[in-house]
């Protein structure tokens, strides 16, 4: 019988690789475990439950996410301490999932630190504890299997590498399927027994499947060839580091002993890749502009001297230009008259729109001087989401927001640990306060009491909670922004990056420089609907005053930080650094730019530089600004391919 009624493996329609993975997770401990990621609603939670029913006498352990450390790690066994004085060592989790399956429901949302240390002990075998006065090692032999939901935060690439295999479960999109979810819901709800024994008979056979894959594990072997296979599959990936070559290994072994083989084949390496190398593929390194240039003028000559060659062989030369051009994209389908009327009047409503943009794009055009112009926003422009890795914030703040972690004075947020008060308690952490009596009770008097406690054995709760951010937008107006649409382009990051501003309850500001002078189009606010109005209204045209700019942004966020110190501004500079006006007085308006810049650095503002320049012949000027203010650097056309903007603190 399935353990606790549990819904059944076999039950879960669809997601065939999701399962796929999970068996090999549970044939080869080494395979590093399993990330699931998907969005919410797809049977991850479920999916990976289900697995108790294949494991046998194994158990499966869930890491709550307000664990604390004590409780994952370990720490002093109380009853040892009170009655007989002693301080004994009490197993956490990671103890207890030895040889079991430990369970991580919404990694993403767990203390990183924690999620990091846990697996860096899954992946040596083994916990060294110091604390509360024990020094003491025990072995760590577990299956980590977690979920996560992308849409509410995702992990740095560090611990990323530290999951051996990663699947993604998307919601089904075939009718039939999402009918029979449906169906089986129900079922299951109307008569969790009866639905169970319907799949009892294949689920002890995948049981009986893994049980025996297990067995045969140790005997499977692996040829020299096969190794060369994984390093080529992985150094293709560009894969940092060599966790993925054991990983892949180990979890092509295991799909071997699934197949009831004792040696791995091509096939079983590649089926392994699709899940050891996706979370941890990068991009090849950047080509160096020397290099780039090079390459471009030697494949200017190779096609100069083409064109001077003389063939008399047209047709093949046709043949071969055929060759090497990508294939026409396929036909539209046709799906009949009905359809045609649709897309026809839906065509007229779009040429209605078009043409009501186009009016309001004169109107306000009419109203602009005669050397500026009015950029729409590109919504069509995907910005990544920002994601802040500002280190460990070891102040106090308060506030509000879904954006950063930080330590909080107030009784709300997570309690993460426990510390010695430096003033009044006013949180008491009652479980650290008991440990800290604990081993001195036979030395008390008991004064009637089972337990003893002085004022020095009292510790304060340490919480966490999340707040938002402030981002301060300097933007670049200036009349080199119009050129080649590239302020509709410009338009287009900053709204998504607002859009995601509003989600995590951040404020926001704007600042706009161009002809001789930086405006405060926007003071810092909350509301982004306001913003991205001022966005859309925001004209181009004239001299670029980076340093203007720049000066103004820092005064801004000084003048906040004096209001309310708790407060970690961002600072987002949008500029192709072409500066051309002068700054009171000075004489060279790049070397003013950079000389704030620099000042910026040392007032330890968090800030990223997005430099717009895409001319031909680039100047570099905005990645001279970034290095000096030690800021993140980003190009557009890159923040276009990536999946995510990564904002990390100022760390002069």
């Amino acid at each position: 019988m399935l353990k606790n009624n549990l819904y059944p493996f076999a039950a879960v329609v669809g997601q065939e690789e999701a399962k796929k993975a999970l068996l090999i997770a549970l044939v080869n401990r080494r395979a590093g475990g399993l990330l699931i990621g998907g969005a919410k609603g797809t049977a991850k939670s479920v999916l990976a439950r289900s697995v108790q029913s294949l494991i046998g006498a194994q158990r499966m352990l869930t890491l709550p996410l307000n664990v604390t450390e004590d409780m994952l790690f370990g720490s002093i066994d109380l009853e040892a301490a009170v009655s007989l004085g002693e301080k004994r060592f009490s197993p956490g989790i990671l103890a207890r999932a030895t040889d079991n399956i430990l369970y991580i429901d919404e990694a993403n949302l767990l203390r990183q630190e924690l999620l990091t240390a846990a697996l860096d002990a899954n992946s040596a075998g083994i916990n060294n504890v110091e604390r509360d006065g024990i020094s003491c090692s025990h072995e760590v032999r577990t299956t980590v299997i977690a979920t996560m939901n992308p849409e509410e935060g995702t992990l740095p690439g560090h611990i990323l590498d530290r999951f051996g295999m990663y699947a993604d479960m998307q919601a089904l999109q075939d009718i039939g399927q999402r009918v029979e979810v449906i169906q089986r819901a129900l079922a299951y709800s109307n008569n969790t027994l009866a639905f169970c024994e319907q799949y009892a008979e294949e689920t002890a056979a995948l049981a009986a499947k893994v049980k025996a894959a297990r067995e045969l594990l140790p005997q499977v072997e692996v040829s020299d060839a096969m190794l060369m296979l994984v390093a080529q599959l992985c150094s293709q990936a560009f894969c940092a580091g060599h966790r993925a070559e054991i990983y892949l290994l180990e979890a092509a072994r295991a799909i071997a002993a699934m197949a009831g083989r004792a040696y791995v084949l091509p096939k079983d390496v590649e089926e392994a890749a699709q899940f050891v190398l996706p979370h941890r593929m990068r991009k090849p390194p950047e080509q160096q502009p020397e290099e780039q240039e090079q390459q471009d003028d030697n494949q200017n000559e190779d096609e100069n001297e083409q064109d001077n060659e003389d063939n008399p062989d047209d047709e093949n030369n046709d043949e071969d230009n055929e060759d090497n051009q990508l294939p026409p994209p396929p036909p539209p389908l046709d799906n009949g008259d009905d359809d045609e009327d649709d897309d026809a009047s839906d065509d007229e409503d779009e040429d209605d729109e078009s043409d009501e943009d186009e009016q309001q794009q004169e109107h306000n055009n009419s109203n602009l001087a005669p050397e500026e112009q009015l950029a729409d926003i590109d919504k069509s422009f995907r910005l990544p989401k920002m994601l802040l890795d500002l280190g460990k914030d070891r102040n106090v703040r308060r506030g509000s927001g879904k954006r950063s972690v930080t330590k909080t004075d107030l009784k709300q947020g997570r309690y993460v640990r426990a510390e010695q008060p430096k003033s009044k308690v006013t949180d008491l952490a009652f479980d650290a306060t008991i440990r800290a009596a604990a081993p001195f009770q036979r030395l008390r008097e008991d004064n009637g009491c089972a337990l003893n406690i002085k004022e020095e054995d009292l510790r304060q709760k340490v919480r966490e909670k999340r707040i938002g951010n402030t981002f301060l937008f300097a933007v670049d107006a200036s009349g080199s922004m119009g050129a080649r649409e590239r302020m509709r382009a410009v338009k287009g990051a900053i709204f998504y990056m607002l859009q995601e501003a509003y989600q995590k309850r951040d404020r926001v500001g704007m600042i706009a420089f161009r002809r001789d002078k930086a405006d405060m189009l926007l003071p810092i606010t909350r509301s982004v609907d306001l913003a991205q109005k001022r966005l859309a209204e925001m004209p181009t045209g004239g001299k670029t005053p980076l340093a203007d700019g720049l000066a103004l942004s820092l005064q801004t966020l000084a003048m906040l930080n004096k209001r309310d110190s708790e407060l970690e501004p961002i600072l987002i500079v949008v500029t192709d650094g072409r500066a051309n006006a002068v700054h009171e007085g000075e004489k060279d308006p790049v070397a003013a730019a950079i000389s704030i810049a620099e000042k910026i650095a040392k007032a330890k503002i968090t800030s990223v530089v997005i430099d717009t320049e895409s001319d031909f012949i680039k100047l570099g000027l905005a990645k001279k600004v970034a290095a000096a203010m030690q800021a993140n650097y980003y190009t557009l056309q890159k923040l276009s391919k990536e999946n995510i903007i990564r904002i990390v603190r100022n760390l002069n």
